[in-house]
């Protein structure tokens, strides 16, 4: 059987370089890729077919491409119908003739149910190459590159959504691969020696190199460069909450231990899933009020025009409520709801 090799993980945690990897490995990658920029200057390894895929299938589901609430998961596979399950199985039967396909996108997390049915259903067997990389490391890289604002309020506030995307992520992913072939490499790992992570990983998912890691040179050689590791595995510094630091510091331990035991570790399946748990409660209780929901409730007031229903209220002279607190969300512009939310999580995580 041939095999489809999933190359997943939370984003910013490595993929590109791992996808890159297996390409100059002799792995099919198949392109168009997304284009090289700053953030990542050796290129992404990124299919755009796959990144539009999932997208629609995102947009469809309301959610966002990297999303910290719990049910974000169920609400994609809510919109997964025979439309989609078609449009994939056409793009794996145009890559029949590559016995080893490598998909690299972060957005499949929210997939790989449908990957693993599909691509059986074409003759493939799915194997998962999960990347890991320090929780604060992958903060700091998303909080360079992505953040919109750079008051200290405002790099708080994207390094708290981050964190809470990165559990959330983090979760689903190892969730929803359980029981599968899988393999897990760290970021720092594969930087530091790639020979022998990539020689682990091959192992692990059963997968031939041509050529094979020990030739030297290799291009492999070329292509991995430690010096664009540009953050640090630390906390120090980075203002979050402590009980998401606290969970994403478990959920961290957990995934090195699976990454140590094949993917297979019951002490760390159970720590996850209590980690999944109490996440889900700490929404839930309103604790962290979800800044997803509130950029989710900016886009659909857009959507319906939303200035024009405030020139038509003010032109009716009718009085506005008092603050935002009395406000519907629909109401509140996102930069003052952000902080109203912001604000309270604060205070509640200093209590």
């Amino acid at each position: 059987m041939s095999v489809l090799v999933l190359v997943t993980g939370a984003a910013r945690s490595g993929t590109s370089t791992m996808a890159g990897a297996l390409h100059h490995l002799g792995l099919d990658v198949p392109g168009p890729y997304l284009r090289a920029n700053a953030s990542n200057p050796k290129g992404f390894y990124e299919s755009r077919w796959a990144v539009r895929f999932h997208n629609r299938l995102i947009v469809r589901a309301g959610i966002n491409v990297v999303d910290g609430r719990p049910d974000a998961f169920d609400r994609v596979q809510a919109v997964i119908d025979g439309k989609a399950r078609r449009q994939l199985a056409g793009y794996l039967a145009r890559h029949d003739r590559a016995p080893q396909l490598v998909v690299k996108d972060p957005r499949t997390v929210w997939a790989q149910q449908l990957w693993r049915d599909v691509g059986r259903d074409e003759g493939r067997e799915v194997r998962y190459l999960s990347m890991l990389r320090h929780p604060a490391e992958v903060v700091s890289s998303r909080t360079t590159y992505y953040a919109r604002g750079t008051s200290a309020n405002e790099i708080r506030q994207q390094s708290t959504l981050n964190l809470m995307r990165w559990i959330n992520t983090s979760l689903v992913s190892e969730r929803e691969t359980r029981g599968a072939v899988r393999s897990f490499a760290g970021y720092a790992e594969l930087l530091q020696d790639w020979r022998g992570t990539m020689a682990r990983v091959g192992a692990e998912l059963g997968l031939r190199f041509d050529p094979p890691v020990d030739q030297k040179p290799h291009p492999v050689d070329d292509f991995i460069d430690p010096g664009l590791r540009r953050h640090t595995p630390s906390w120090d510094g980075m203002r979050v909450p402590d009980v998401l630091r606290s969970m994403a510091q478990e959920v961290w331990d957990a995934q090195v231990a699976l990454a140590g035991s094949g993917g297979s570790d019951a002490e760390a399946w159970a720590t996850l899933d209590q980690v999944g748990a109490a996440y889900h409660r700490l929404v839930d209780d309103g604790l962290l009020l979800s800044q997803e929901t509130i950029q989710e409730a900016v886009r659909a007031a857009r959507a319906a025009g939303i200035r024009q229903g405030r020139r038509d209220a003010r032109a009716t002279a009718v009085p506005p409520p008092a603050g935002p607190e009395a406000r519907p969300v629909g109401d509140v512009r996102s930069r003052e709801l952000l902080g109203v939310v912001t604000h309270r999580l604060i205070n509640r995580s200093r209590r």
